[in-house]
């Protein structure tokens, strides 16, 4: 439907998430995220030896979690451990990327916003991705 495409739903679904998000934690309920990760900020990045996600992941949010999360109006951010370590990690997920949150069976919010993968980067990458750069490069191999 075209309409889960427009900006204008955009921002309702990121209205309605934040104000579902602000009063579940200042209640303090636990709960779960269904997110899609193509644009969730994991820092430190998790190594791929430990988990690697699909599409979309369901975050549960209780305990140190919970007592971890910041909300701002774009943004939830939470602290989080995975693996056998319990290799920690920030996510800062975008509230455009949560499809849903519910509580037990309950569910309090449906998203069918797709967000748009914004691709990144590393500077190695972006240095060849200019053809003059690949010519320089390859002058310099050329001289060893």
């Amino acid at each position: 439907m075209e309409l889960f495409k427009k900006d204008s739903y955009k921002d309702l679904v990121i209205a309605n998430c934040y104000n579902t998000l602000d009063v579940l934690l200042k209640e303090g309920l636990d709960f779960s995220i269904a997110t899609y990760t193509n644009i969730i900020d994991f820092n430190p990045p998790i190594p791929s030896e430990i988990i690697e996600f699909d599409e979309s992941a369901l975050f549960t949010i209780a305990g140190f979690t919970k007592e971890s999360a910041i909300l701002n109006k774009n943004n939830l951010s939470i602290e989080t451990g995975f693996g056998r370590e319990n290799y920690g990690s920030v996510l800062t997920i975008p509230l455009e990327a949560i499809m849903q949150i519910f509580t037990g069976e309950d569910i309090l919010h449906i998203s069918y916003y797709e967000p748009e993968v914004q691709v990144v980067l590393d500077s190695m990458e972006l240095l060849l991705n200019n053809p003059e750069n690949q010519k320089l490069l390859k002058k310099k191999v050329a001289k060893k």
